[in-house]
């Protein structure tokens, strides 16, 4: 039985992979959305044939009225619930990373001729406790990523009851998605390894300087007008001025072979590091077998770094996907 499940989900997938391509935007038509009876307008169908015959049977045209009047709610039901769906756009927009085990959000921009009602998301294969969120012509759908590297949701099922729940019209979108997933973060306390000659480690804390926004502060009479913070002002909040820092200290370096346990969970621990350091504003490189990153601070650096190990063994495939995005 579950072999009949496995080639009738393959023909299925393979059937809409023609039918209906991936692509970043999609508007939906006729062309790619079906529609089927609920379980309640299977019901409702079953009582407008019954009294049909039984008007008919015993010739009793008030039966007969309410039969046909049945029916012509069946049909306009019909009609507005595939009019409803029918010339929504769905746009997609790019996913921020996350970092694995957490909630993937997913955001879209819908647009389309008129208004669409009670219209539902949700992920055909990593679905999620989480509704979707739509707020005007922006829309949010969740999955969860279980692993790190490139994680694809799949296609999207959007679909609708409305206005009586006598009809589902729906359609499996595929907007190509993918979102990059850093390792899940492991507590750990591995050792930090100095430069060489270096005896010092590198989260010694910051310093006045011109590397990174460090936020805003008071703006002092005399300052340059290059520091102000124009926009703030513009907004009416005042004179402030921009504040940058540079890390101070010795640089260290993060090392894959100094962690214990197997791949996933070294990777884990490296991850929990470089988020540390980062907020402890430090100078740390990052070592993955014959992939090395200079020492660097900042969120930037930190990006770099999160990145290499989310796809660190990744195949040339990958590592290609994540240049396009």
């Amino acid at each position: 039985m579950s072999g009949v499940k496995t080639r009738l989900n393959h023909y299925t997938q393979g059937w809409l992979a023609r039918h209906i391509p991936s692509q970043s935007k999609v508007r939906l038509s006729r062309r790619n959305t079906f529609i089927l009876p609920t379980s309640f307008g299977v019901m409702f169908l079953a009582t407008s044939v019954t009294l049909f015959f039984l008007g008919t049977n015993y010739q009793n045209n008030l039966i007969l009225f309410l039969a046909f009047l049945l029916a012509s709610i069946l049909v306009s039901a019909l009609l507005v619930t595939h009019k409803n769906m029918s010339g929504l756009t769905l746009s997609a927009s790019p996913a921020h990373p996350q970092f694995a085990g957490e909630l993937v959000a997913f955001p879209f921009k819908i647009s389309g001729q008129g208004q669409h009602y009670e219209i539902e998301y949700q992920f055909q294969q990593h679905s999620c406790d989480v509704s979707s969120v739509i707020q005007a012509e922006q829309g949010l759908v969740y999955a969860t990523a279980s692993s790190r590297g490139w994680f694809q949701p799949g296609r999207l099922t959007v679909s609708s009851i409305y206005p009586l729940g006598l009809f589902r019209v729906w359609s499996h979108v595929d907007l190509d998605w993918s979102a990059l997933i850093y390792p899940a973060a492991i507590k750990n306390g591995i050792a930090l390894q100095p430069l060489p000659g270096k005896q010092e480690q590198g989260f010694c804390g910051t310093e006045a300087g011109f590397d990174e926004f460090a936020g805003l502060r008071s703006w002092q009479q005399g300052e340059s007008l290059k520091s102000v913070a124009w926009k703030q002002l513009a907004q009416g909040r005042g004179w402030h001025a921009k504040a940058f820092e540079q890390a101070k200290g010795s640089p260290v370096w993060l090392d894959l072979t100094a962690c214990q346990g197997h791949l996933e969970v070294k990777l884990g621990q490296l991850c929990y590091q470089v988020l540390t350091l980062t907020e402890q504003q430090g100078l740390f490189g990052l070592r993955l077998g014959s992939l090395e990153i200079p020492p660097g601070s900042g969120l930037s650096h930190q990006q770099a770094c999160l990145e290499a190990l989310a796809l660190y063994g990744a195949t040339t495939t990958q590592q290609g996907a994540r240049h396009e995005q």
